[in-house]
């Protein structure tokens, strides 16, 4: 049997963490600045960018769940999720560097390239992205470790969105806010991609759900994971927490460029929102772990849920006010810190009472399934900030937009996010595993 230890290095913790700060990177890229990107520099129309967006998003979703599949299927030297992770990030980092690239304009040429390229990053996106949320449940069994190794991962993660807040428009407008700017600083983003991969690749080392002696043992069909799954109910509410939080996040990253420009008078304000979006979840986050281990993630996350509502109203004291933006999104960050700390180590848990429950473990397929959720909703979410835009006026080459623009994007800035929040607190009050998890654990560790 393979050695499984709960307890984790501070060495692990953190290789593990950094595996998000690249995947994060990538992900504030797509959902704060590639929309503007197509509309205000190749000057794609809103609805073509709207469809590739969540065309692309729905299609590939699929992929997600591909490569779960696989990681579940896979058993090698160096784990189940490990090899899926290293050789993504390889090919995440080589699509990357042609995402932000104009070399054919607003014409037949640069619809097609934007299509291929847009698909080709997410393909590879999924693919590393799957496997290194499957490492979470293939880590450690200890249930409190879990969320520990999401507390790292999450503030890595916003460290990382922080960093592209603060140096993208800056550096971007260094180069006259050409397509160049933009080539150049995500560019060397992506040249450093795969190396980061590698690093967690390297300071990881799955001991869960694995039997060096004999390979063939816990592997099931597709099909009986799937009939497994199926009457997993934990799996279908972290399903739905999953698309609300992703549609949350990406309403409120995708728009808060234009609100930043449009709004507030000033693109370099992106920097300004976005450090108000990651400063709450990079202090707050390494204090989560304490709260949500003493009242449970459900109920960690309920509580929070509350500020995330109070902060969005907020905005409607004064929509044109950096300083009530800044704080409106700093309440409802600090709101959302419980359930971003907790979501992922619910998913984990989801694994383990699927295995205690029918006897068939489904890492690679539970996470996947989240990421598919996930997936889902960045598209949804990245087309409807497009509609919304296309169908209230908005035109990207001018320097104002409409007050019809405006307030669409005001709105749709805090009521989506509001509705968001009331489909995970439904969600959250069916959530009962808090108080069973421990108990299953102990019995997976006997019975193994």
């Amino acid at each position: 049997m393979s050695q499984r230890s709960s307890r984790l290095t501070l060495l692990t913790k953190f290789a593990f963490g950094m595996g998000d700060f690249w995947t994060s990177i990538g992900n504030i890229a797509m959902s704060t600045y590639l929309t503007m990107f197509y509309t205000d520099v190749v000057r794609l129309s809103p609805a073509m960018v709207a469809s590739m967006l969540l065309v692309v998003r729905l299609a590939v979703a699929f992929w997600d769940l591909s490569v779960g599949i696989l990681v579940d299927q896979t058993k090698s030297r160096w784990g189940k999720a490990r090899p899926w992770m290293l050789f993504g990030g390889i090919a995440y980092g080589v699509a990357f560097l042609f995402l932000f690239a104009d070399p054919f304009g607003n014409s037949l040429a640069g619809i097609v390239y934007a299509w291929v390229v847009y698909t080709l990053v997410n393909v590879a996106y999924s693919t590393v992205n799957v496997a290194y949320a499957s490492l979470t449940s293939l880590l450690t069994d200890d249930t409190n470790e879990k969320t520990t190794l999401n507390i790292f991962r999450m503030t890595t993660a916003n460290v990382g969105a922080m960093l592209v807040y603060v140096l993208a428009m800056p550096v971007i407008g260094m180069f006259g806010g050409s397509s160049i700017g933009w080539s150049v600083f995500f560019g060397v983003i992506a040249v450093m991609i795969p190396f980061g991969y590698w690093f967690t690749f390297a300071n990881t080392h799955e001991v869960v759900g694995s039997d060096d002696a004999d390979p063939g043992k816990n592997r099931h069909s597709v099909a009986a994971h799937f009939r497994a799954l199926v009457r997993n109910k934990y799996w279908w509410l972290t399903l739905g927490l999953n698309f609300a939080l992703w549609m949350y996040n990406g309403i409120a990253n995708g728009m808060a460029a234009y609100i930043a420009k449009y709004v507030l008078g000033n693109p370099n304000l992106t920097a300004v929102i976005g450090l108000a979006t990651v400063i709450p979840m990079v202090v707050v986050l390494p204090f989560a772990g304490p709260v949500v281990a003493r009242f449970g993630k459900r109920n960690s996350s309920l509580v929070g849920l509350i500020l995330v509502v109070a902060g969005s109203l907020l905005v409607f004291v004064d929509p044109s006010n950096l300083w009530v933006f800044f704080v409106s999104i700093i309440v409802r960050m600090v709101g959302i810190v419980p359930m971003n700390a907790a979501l992922n180590a619910m998913s984990a848990d989801v694994v383990d009472y699927g295995e205690w429950k029918t006897g068939v473990r489904s890492d690679g397929i539970v996470f996947s399934s989240s990421s598919f959720s996930m997936k889902v909703a960045m598209g949804v979410s990245a087309a409807a900030i497009a509609w919304v835009l296309g169908a209230s006026g908005y035109d990207g080459g001018s320097a104002m937009q409409s007050a019809g623009t405006i307030a669409a994007m005001v709105n749709t800035f805090v009521w989506v996010p509001i509705a968001m929040v009331a489909v995970m607190a439904a969600l959250l009050w069916f959530y009962d595993l808090d108080g069973r998890i421990d108990g299953i654990a102990s019995d997976l560790a006997s019975r193994r």
